[in-house]
């Protein structure tokens, strides 16, 4: 028998911590794995809740209990007392407190864990990542619109800081922190930083310009509506 679910005793969560807790639990397919679309996330969002009976396939889908997905109470992950083997079939990747900026920039400071994402290992080995390298951060702003949106979460290869091929990579630019797709200009030997969203002019930097860039990471997924 299901446990009736007694939200009377305390302040509910967010929805955004809510939907945080299922794609933890579920890792980057979440959705996938739920079968909801990102208009279903959308209208969650509008409504200020997840709907009960999308609880109880997230605790179905994950072997958790349904509280630990709605409830302030829940325990938290904590980190292994040792490292986790490569091979294992998970691997949890920090998620940090940064807001990478897709807009006029945003500057962050230092960089507090603020929780994790389980993905598959040897999905991550496939992309060269490891817990090592590889990192979450959020997207604020609308200049990438309508490819990475406010509000989306990035997985970034901490490893790549030169612009070895064009990509999206998360940039800091005159201490600035941004998401932008970068490319290479052979011709000057400059960089072209280009937002996807018409309304934000293209940069490029030419000369002692391009040593005002540094490069964070290159973006290797990126997953909407959280």
């Amino acid at each position: 028998m299901e446990k009736n679910l007694d939200t009377s005793s305390y302040e509910p969560l967010t929805v955004d911590e809510v939907i945080r807790r299922i794609a933890e639990a579920l890792g980057p397919n979440w959705m996938a794995v739920m079968e909801v679309q990102p208009e279903t996330v959308r209208t969650w969002r509008k409504r200020g809740e997840v709907p009960v009976k999308q609880l109880l396939r997230a605790a179905q889908k994950s072997g958790r209990q349904v509280e630990h997905f709605n409830s302030p109470d829940a325990p938290k992950s904590q980190p292994s007392e040792s490292p986790a083997a490569e091979d294992d079939e998970f691997t949890q990747i920090d998620m940090l407190g940064a807001r990478i900026s897709a807009g006029h920039g945003a500057v962050n400071g230092a960089h507090k864990v603020i929780g994790k994402f389980a993905f598959r290992t040897s999905w991550l080995q496939s992309k060269g990542l490891n817990k090592r390298n590889a990192k979450i951060v959020r997207v604020r702003g609308r200049s990438m619109a309508d490819r990475i949106n406010d509000g989306d979460i990035l997985l970034i290869n901490t490893s790549i800081n030169t612009l070895t091929q064009d990509g999206i990579h998360v940039i800091e630019l005159d201490g600035e922190d941004y998401v932008k797709l970068l490319q290479r200009d052979f011709t000057t030997g400059g960089v072209r930083v280009i937002s996807y969203n018409p309304d934000y002019p293209l940069q490029v930097l030419e000369g002692e310009a391009v040593n005002r860039l540094r490069i964070v990471g290159r973006v290797i997924w990126h997953g909407g509506e959280l």
